[in-house]
């Protein structure tokens, strides 16, 4: 694969693209400087599994198949992309290897953005810059909620224990957290706020949210809150799991500086998963509405904050894609019961 090879005709506006679609176009044209066009013969690879990511792909035209390697060394095909669509959106977010490969099956072009510019573009505070960044946070949401709902599609209601009910969790009620226990210093070394300047800016982030404290055990629903409130670790850990009738599977362990409710919450849609506090847990509850409106929001702030949170649901991706045994709901409620009454 060539980036930089000329291309016979001329390429249409990267406004056709609806990743820029509404975009004003003096907007358009300001990121079309930081992306750079690339072409692919049928039978090349964009990327394969194991590579470094880093680089986002947009199909102006073309069709490219996603592939994963099975264990028998054959490759088994995912999905097949074509104009409009992207690959490697979720590597803009963080550091990893890629975990499938991309095959192009007829000659192909389109745009690429790297990592460097897209780390440029998220500290740019023009209209574009930002909405860009928005969009593509909210693809990592999509993404995210994607894989849960195959999580969930894959947990059969015939292998729960028939005509058995799950086992009820315990119930707490929140308890404000003491202030010792989310001091400033303590706050600022939280990776969600290490691009943060000082505490009024983490302060500014939170919006005045008062952190509250949860025992081991006890049932978390961010959905169930308020109309939906993304939950931020501050201390302790918090089990993630996707449910299904009486099955579940855990997909998560949120520690310090971690998101919970990303999907249902950012989206606005069902919540698919369940939570409990593995340990005692301090939390903040950030009202999804307001997050929403963060992401459009040019103010530094606001940008960094959304960052924060776009890289934490890459990262919750990174998590769910990794195989994890599948447990009766009723033996982790009856679980999170038990560490609760210890």
């Amino acid at each position: 694969m060539s980036a930089s090879a000329p291309i016979d005709d001329v390429p249409p506006a990267l406004s056709d693209a609806p990743l820029f679609a509404g975009i004003e176009p003096h907007d358009v044209a300001r990121l079309e400087h930081f992306m750079a066009r690339f072409e692919a013969a049928a039978g090349d690879h964009l990327f394969r599994q194991g590579d470094h990511s880093g680089v986002m792909h947009l199909i102006e035209r073309g069709r490219v198949e996603v592939q994963v390697d099975t264990h028998d060394g054959r490759a088994r095909a995912l999905a097949q992309l074509g104009p409009g669509e992207l690959l490697g959106e979720i590597s803009l977010l963080g550091a990893d290897k890629r975990t499938a490969s991309a095959l192009v099956l007829e000659p192909t072009s389109g745009w690429m953005l790297f990592r460097a510019a897209f780390e440029t573009l998220r500290l740019d505070a023009g209209a574009g810059s930002v909405e860009l960044m928005a969009r593509i946070a909210e693809l990592a949401v999509a993404r995210l909620r994607g894989r849960y709902e195959a999580i969930a599609g894959e947990l059969a209601d015939a292998d729960a224990d028939a005509g058995v009910a799950p086992a009820r969790a315990a119930q707490h009620a929140p308890v404000p957290a003491s202030p010792k226990l989310f001091a400033p210093d303590y706050l600022h070394s939280l990776l969600c706020f290490r691009e943060f300047h000082d505490h009024d800016q983490i302060a500014a982030a939170i919006g005045g949210a008062v952190p509250y404290e949860l025992p081991r055990g006890a049932t978390i629903d961010p959905s169930g809150r308020s109309g939906g409130e993304l939950l931020l670790v501050l201390r302790g850990a918090v089990d993630v799991s996707v449910r299904r009738g009486a099955m579940a599977r855990r997909v998560r362990l949120a520690g310090p500086g971690r998101f919970v409710g990303h999907v249902g919450v950012l989206d606005g849609g069902p919540s698919p998963v369940v939570a409990h506090a593995r340990e005692h847990v301090v939390l903040v509850a950030l009202p999804g509405e307001r997050l929403r409106a963060m992401a459009r929001d040019p103010s530094a702030v606001a940008r960094r904050f959304s960052a924060a949170i776009a890289a934490d649901t890459a990262r919750a991706l990174r998590q769910a894609e990794r195989p994890m045994a599948r447990t009766s709901l009723g033996v982790l409620a009856a679980a999170a019961a038990l560490a609760a009454a210890g």
